[in-house]
């Protein structure tokens, strides 16, 4: 059973190696299982709370492929 958190700003400790998390990100909870290389970072590192579509294209560039 994971652990649900809302505290995103917790450190990852050496203790937490292999428990598995519910990290909410500001609208759902994120699954996160803990390895030994997140160990010293923060929780809310491995939950994302925006989603990048990516950057608009150049709309000269656009034009001139049609």
């Amino acid at each position: 059973m994971p652990i649900k958190t809302w505290s995103r700003k917790s450190t990852i400790l050496p203790d937490f190696v292999g428990v598995s998390f519910l990290i909410y990100n500001g609208k759902k909870f994120i699954p996160i299982t803990i390895s030994e290389d997140m160990v010293g970072h923060k929780l809310g590192e491995f939950s994302p709370t925006r989603v990048f579509k990516g950057h608009s294209r150049d709309k000269k560039a656009v034009q001139g492929k049609k």
